[in-house]
């Protein structure tokens, strides 16, 4: 979740202080962990290592760049988890346009070389490469880059930058605050949470924004829970885009050693540069499973969203590439 914030710091320090060895120096923080097949143990040399196949759509043609963005669910540093939060973000060079597809954990598909499952055991079974793989043989994808945060690092990415500012209901009062305390024991860093007392548009901060982003048991279960995803990660990016000059080269510093990325230091900067034209102050949202386009079921006494693969597909290009695409991809079917 923490990608558009660092792209949108970058851009600034490329217009602004125009000096690529200063951006490559903060860049050398970021912890980049290239893709490796799950099977192998070997770095992903060919794109059909991660499940993209010869229709799906190619970058140089559509201009948008596709990356998946995890949020791992991990309770100490250095614990593997499953992907808590998994989304695509999609770059649209051509429309200058920035969107997010949130996948809903609980989807029961088919996962490669595994047994079918949830999608968010993918990232346990093996990492972001096996994640990705899932995600580009379902939806005739061509993702072949990710990035992760854990909410150890969430939590700071949103402190750093003032918090961020939501329409708290008050239904999620109580949950967030219990979240927190238990966010406080599991972070066992002497802090203690202030509790919110009311509804309303407030500032959250680090600790309660994630809080309120893991909500799951009250509202519509998990597909709330992804709404409040996207709606702390619009406001990271809006703030991403109007914090003072003066604090970027600093907060930049900060934040990049807080993610896990494939991309290069070229890639980072190549994306950021292509964003500077981008006028958008909001980042368009999806969801799959799409309602009406999935049965709720239980398989293995699992309760999991059963989804209508081609048709989420469909739905999930044409959300990104528009009607042109949604009609390639039912031909190409």
């Amino acid at each position: 979740m923490k990608k558009f914030i660092k792209i949108m710091l970058i851009i600034i320090l490329v217009a602004l202080l125009g000096s690529a060895g200063y951006i490559y120096t903060l860049l050398d923080s970021i912890k980049e962990a290239g893709l490796v097949n799950p099977d192998t143990g070997k770095p992903i040399k060919d794109p059909s290592e991660l499940g993209i196949g010869p229709s799906a759509p190619d970058s140089s043609e559509t201009g948008v760049i596709n990356i998946m963005l995890f949020g791992t669910d991990n309770r100490n540093k250095n614990q593997k988890s499953r992907s808590d939060a998994m989304m695509i973000a999609s770059i649209d060079k051509n429309n200058k346009t920035v969107k997010i597809t949130s996948l809903m954990r609980d989807m029961y598909v088919p996962i490669p070389g595994q047994q079918d499952n949830r999608i968010n055991t993918a990232y346990i079974y093996g990492g972001p490469s096996l994640s990705i793989k899932t995600v580009n043989s379902l939806f005739n994808m061509d993702i072949t880059d990710y990035i992760s945060v854990d909410f150890f690092s969430l939590e700071m990415i949103i402190d750093e930058v003032g918090g961020v500012p939501i329409e708290v209901k008050k239904r999620e009062v109580k949950e967030i605050n219990k979240l927190a305390r238990e966010l406080d024991q599991i972070i066992n860093d002497g802090t203690s949470t202030p509790p919110l007392t009311e509804a309303g548009l407030q500032v959250l901060s680090g600790r309660q924004a994630v809080s309120y982003s893991r909500i799951r048991s009250v509202g519509r279960d998990d597909f709330e829970r992804t709404e409040r995803q996207r709606r702390v990660l619009n406001e990271l990016f809006k703030k991403g885009k109007s914090l003072p000059l003066t604090k970027v080269p600093g907060l930049v510093s900060k934040l990049l050693p807080e993610v896990e990325t494939s991309l290069t230091k070229t890639e980072i900067v190549d994306l950021a540069v292509a964003m500077i034209g981008f006028s958008t102050s909001d980042i368009e949202q999806f969801r799959l499973p799409a309602d009406g386009h999935y049965k709720d079921e239980t398989i293995r006494k699992m309760r999991v969203l059963n989804p209508d693969i081609e048709k989420n597909k469909e739905l999930l290009h044409e959300f990104i590439y528009g009607a042109d695409e949604k009609e390639s991809v039912t031909n190409n079917n």
